[in-house]
């Protein structure tokens, strides 16, 4: 592009400081500049520097970079006024985010389709380009949207937002309607090891938790309504991928039945759930007759989420009483009217696992 070497040798004479035409390679080019608008293309600063967008050429951005120190702040504006309205008066296509577009959906039609059939232990074929841009060690996301009043949310919004938070090279996957599976390099979530401070012991389920609470505070916050978020710890996203977002999916699924008030569903924390979610119809109501049918505890729902938080908080009646805001002899009362109505008091570990198997096995039963 000889207009844009002219543009170069011009703006370096003005601003003073050299700059250089530097072209990206697809993975950086979709980090950085997922814009479909060519109005909205602003610069962006990467170590150090600041690059201006150019123009696109298969998927690959060239940009005019310059040492961000170097310039002031009119000096920025000035050059993105300046290379803006050069691009306009291009014709030089900057379909970078159809590109990008196409090859992801190729790679979740092959997703979808290998779920339907079963084949959850498929490996990635050749033939998807996207294939290039997965790497060991990812950390795959699964969002989904649940709700009456559906947001419009447009590809570009949701990849912009999502690099912006992770700040870094984030792969977005539309699946069905209204979800979304997202995958990131682990070190953009747990940091290297080089990173990690050896006095903290949090391991990477707690970082990742911690991620993902921010991660749906962010999206909650940007389109209002009902999502649900769930993640595992980081995967070989060449094998096995089918099989990862069907956990995903399942965790969803499961958490929505058994923690209606949650948004986040981690698989490590719905082990039991799962387990008894499994458990056969004639098996579930043999061992309710076993036990007795306490039921009628969980249609109220005081009482049901008295015992969730009571349970979740490892039957500690002081915390509890704190969680719920309640004193804690109010507490005490409304297990105490547990106790005279089942029989059952849950402060004894025996009588805590009955109570606790009877509410999910309703739950379950609910579901269907």
């Amino acid at each position: 592009m000889v207009e844009m070497e002219t543009l170069r040798q011009k703006l370096q004479q003005i601003v003073g400081i050299p700059l250089i035409i530097k072209e990206l390679n697809k993975q950086e080019s979709g980090s950085f500049f997922n814009y479909n608008n060519k109005t909205v293309m602003d610069s962006v600063v990467n170590e150090g520097e600041v690059w201006f967008p150019l123009y696109s050429n298969n998927g690959q951005m060239s940009v005019l970079a310059g040492e961000l120190n170097a310039l002031s702040l009119e000096e920025v504006q000035f050059m993105e006024l300046l290379i803006a309205n050069m691009r306009d008066h291009s014709e030089v296509s900057l379909s970078l985010q159809n590109v990008e577009e196409r090859e992801v959906e190729q790679f979740s039609e092959w997703l979808q389709s290998q779920i339907e059939l079963g084949e959850l232990d498929s490996d990635v074929p050749d033939k998807l380009i996207l294939k290039n841009r997965l790497k060991p060690d990812m950390v795959p996301f699964l969002l989904a949207y649940e709700g009456i009043h559906t947001p419009v949310i447009s590809y570009i919004e949701l990849k912009k937002l999502l690099v912006s938070y992770f700040d870094g090279e984030v792969l977005l996957i539309p699946l069905a309607a209204h979800e979304w599976l997202i995958m990131a390099c682990k070190e953009l979530i747990i940091g290297s090891t080089d990173e990690k401070d050896d006095g903290l012991e949090e391991s990477d389920k707690d970082i990742i938790s911690a991620f993902c609470d921010g991660l749906y505070e962010l999206i909650a916050s940007e389109w209002v309504g009902g999502f649900h978020l769930s993640v595992t710890e980081a995967i070989h996203p060449l094998h096995s991928l089918p099989a990862t977002v069907n956990l995903l999916r399942e965790s969803i699924d499961l958490g929505k039945a058994f923690r209606i008030t949650e948004h986040i569903h981690l698989p490590w924390e719905l082990v039991l759930e799962r387990l008894v979610s499994s458990i056969p119809d004639y098996q579930r109501n043999g061992f309710l007759e076993q036990v007795g049918n306490h039921s009628i505890l969980f249609t109220d729902a005081e009482t049901l989420s008295t015992l969730e938080t009571f349970f979740e908080i490892d039957c500690n009646v002081s915390e509890t009483a704190k969680r719920m805001y309640i004193h804690r002899n109010t507490l005490i009362y409304r297990l105490d009217k547990i106790k005279q109505e089942t029989g059952l008091d849950v402060r004894n570990f025996e009588d805590a696992v009955l109570v606790k198997l009877t509410m999910l096995l309703y739950k379950v039963t609910k579901r269907k």
